[in-house]
């Protein structure tokens, strides 16, 4: 049957769904976790831009008819690992009030991605379109909304505002570098900013003992090499603050 394995296979070819066979794969079929496993695995290496299922059923020693048992398309596979990336990043209820379970989820996510860089931009993507749907996320985040003094008028946007606040983050300190010539885009990144123009600029050059490699924009590296720490937890911190005065004040603003 299709799930057989290989010693070896034909070359990558574009993905694409495979029709599932009649009955069900054999014994021999490999698992859901071992699946997912590899799966992160060549995403910690190549990324979701280069991710093949081809290649990890390569990997597995099965045809790539054989994934398609447990996931129905690439992009599921996709939000099926940027789920288990997500395993353990929500914090239990009861563990504090509503400001710390929110500063606990907000660091225990960013400490499950940095595990996994080359994840991140995925992660984000999948938390925002909804493909790998975490009900324990949105109950627990209502939840503490709710016990926060959240009310029908303004719980949305409450909540809207957490979950772009925790992925928007991490999405920009990891985004990729360069595929092509990233040594080459960095050197020539960092010449830019060291050659600003102190008269057209005398604010921020005044600043950029501060800012530079180390603020969005102005970096020629990325978080798995120069993290944001202290400006990762200032982040958490300003944005609880501002939350906190959005809920007291018991409504959303007006629009226009």
């Amino acid at each position: 049957m299709c799930s057989a394995r290989l010693s070896s296979m034909s070359p990558s070819a574009p993905d694409k769904p495979v029709r599932r066979p009649a009955g069900r794969p054999s014994s021999s079929a490999i698992t859901r976790e071992a699946l997912l496993e590899v799966a992160l695995n060549q995403l910690d290496r190549v990324g979701p831009h280069a991710f093949s299922v081809r290649d990890v059923a390569r990997s597995l020693g099965v045809y790539p008819s054989t994934i398609y048992w447990h996931v129905e398309s690439k992009e599921a596979l996709l939000a099926e690992v940027a789920g288990l990336v997500m395993t353990g990043a929500i914090p239990p209820r009861g563990s504090g009030d509503w400001k710390t379970w929110i500063r606990n989820l907000f660091k225990l996510y960013r400490k499950a991605v940095l595990k996994h860089p080359n994840v991140a931009q995925l992660v984000g993507a999948q938390l925002v379109s909804n493909a790998s749907l975490s009900l324990d996320l949105i109950e627990g985040v209502i939840g503490v909304l709710l016990e926060a003094g959240a009310t029908e008028e303004n719980l949305r946007e409450a909540y809207n505002c957490v979950i772009s606040s925790l992925a928007g983050f991490m999405t920009m300190e990891l985004a990729p570098m360069p595929v092509e010539n990233p040594e080459g885009w960095a050197t020539a990144l960092e010449g830019r900013v060291r050659a600003i123009d102190p008269l057209e600029h005398p604010t921020l050059t005044r600043h950029i003992h501060l800012l530079a490699n180390r603020a969005f924009i102005l970096r020629w590296q990325n978080g798995s090499q120069v993290p944001l720490t202290s400006s990762f937890n200032a982040h958490v911190e300003i944005f609880l603050a501002g939350l906190e005065v959005f809920l007291a004040r018991g409504k959303s603003p007006a629009v226009g």
